[in-house]
C-alpha cells in the first residue's frame, strides 16, 4: 500500500512543492499569479472537466445520493460552524456565515481534481465532479444569502442575492460542467482534432492547479483571530470527513468507491473562494487566509494517510 503513496499520491505533493519553490527563487513572481490562474481556471481546467464529463456515462453514473452524501455532513457541519461562531466568537451574523464557510468549502477544483484522477483514475473522477456541479451554488450560496441578510432587507436583499449567484454561474469552471454534462446526455461525439486540442489542455490542468496551490503557500503567515481560524481547521480536516462518511455509509449505503471519493472531498483543505467571499464583503479576510494556510499545511498528511487507509478497490 506503501507503494500507492510514493506513485500516486507523492507526485502530488511534489508538484505542490515545485509551485511553492517557483516562487521562493523567483522563478516566477506574485505579478505573474494571477495571470497563470486566470488561464488554468478559464481554459486548461474547464477543458478538462467538459472532456471527463463529456466522454463519461452521466445517466450510468448520475446518483442524488452522491449530492445527498456529501451535503448532508457538509451542511450540517456549517450549522455546527455557524452556531459555534455566533455563540463562542460572539460573531455577528455575516461574520458567523463567513467563518462557516471556512469550515466546509474544499479545495476540489485545484487539490482534489487533481489527487482523485491520480489515485482513482477517470472512474473516480465522474462522482467527484457530479458533487462539484453543486458545490459553489450551495456552500457559497447560503452563505451570500446569510451576508446579505445581515446587511441588506426585502427586494434589495433578493437582488443582490440574485446578483451574485448569477456571477457564480457565470464562472468557466461552472459552465465547463453543465456543457459537458448536457453533452454527456445527447451523446455528442467532438471531432478528432477538437478532442486532441482538449486533451492537450486537460493533461496541462492538474498540473498548474498543483502548482498553483504552491504559489499561494509560498509568503503567507498566520494572522487574524487564530482562535477561530483552529476552530475552522478543526472542522474542516477533521469533523468534516467522519460527518460526511457517517451519512454516506450509514444512511446513504454508497458504493466504496463513491464513499472514499466523497470522503477525500470533505477532508481537502479549505478553497480559495473563502478567501475570495471574506474579500468582496470585507469580512474575516485575515482569518480566511490563515484557515487556507493551515488546512492546507495539514492537508500534506492527513490526505496520504487517508488514502492509505482506504486504499483503491
Amino acid at each position: 500500500m506503501l507503494d500507492l503513496i510514493f506513485s500516486k499520491v507523492g507526485p502530488v505533493f511534489l508538484t505542490i512543492l515545485c509551485g511553492y519553490l517557483l516562487m521562493r527563487t523567483r522563478i516566477l513572481s506574485r505579478d505573474g499569479i494571477p495571470v497563470l490562474a486566470r488561464i488554468a481556471m478559464t481554459v486548461f481546467i474547464p477543458a478538462m472537466l467538459f472532456q471527463t464529463l463529456s466522454q463519461s456515462d452521466i445517466r450510468a453514473h448520475f446518483d442524488l445520493r452522491l449530492w445527498g452524501a456529501y451535503y448532508g455532513g457538509a451542511l450540517l457541519n456549517y450549522a455546527l460552524m455557524y452556531v459555534t461562531a455566533r455563540v463562542t466568537l460572539n460573531a455577528k451574523n455575516d461574520e458567523a456565515a463567513i467563518t462557516a464557510v471556512g469550515g466546509v468549502f474544499s479545495n476540489v477544483v485545484l487539490l482534489g481534481i487533481p489527487l482523485v484522477q491520480a489515485v482513482y483514475g477517470e472512474e473516480g473522477l465522474v462522482p467527484l465532479l457530479i458533487v462539484l456541479s453543486i458545490h459553489p451554488l450551495t456552500l457559497l450560496g447560503i452563505t451570500i444569502f446569510l451576508v446579505e441578510g445581515s446587511r441588506t432587507s426585502g427586494e434589495t436583499r433578493l437582488a443582490n442575492v440574485a446578483s451574485s449567484m448569477v456571477r457564480v454561474l457565470k464562472n468557466p469552471i461552472i459552465i465547463a460542467i453543465i456543457a459537458g454534462v448536457g453533452a454527456s446526455l445527447i451523446g455528442l461525439k467532438l471531432p478528432e482534432i477538437a478532442n486532441n486540442t482538449l486533451e492537450g489542455f486537460r493533461v496541462a490542468g492538474p498540473t498548474v492547479a498543483l502548482l498553483l496551490v504552491g504559489c499561494g503557500l509560498y509568503g503567507q503567515s498566520i494572522r487574524g483571530n487564530l482562535k477561530a481560524s483552529l476552530m475552522c481547521t478543526c472542522a474542516k480536516m477533521f469533523i468534516q470527513p467522519v460527518l460526511v462518511f457517517s451519512v454516506a455509509y450509514f444512511i446513504f449505503d454508497l458504493p466504496r468507491l463513491w464513499l472514499i471519493v466523497v470522503t477525500l472531498m470533505a477532508a481537502l483543505p479549505v478553497g480559495a473562494n473563502v478567501a475570495i467571499l471574506a474579500g468582496n464583503y470585507q469580512i474575516c479576510i485575515d482569518r480566511s487566509a490563515t484557515t487556507i494556510l493551515i488546512t492546507t499545511l495539514i492537508s500534506v498528511i492527513t490526505l496520504p494517510l487517508l488514502v492509505l487507509y482506504a486504499g483503491v478497490p
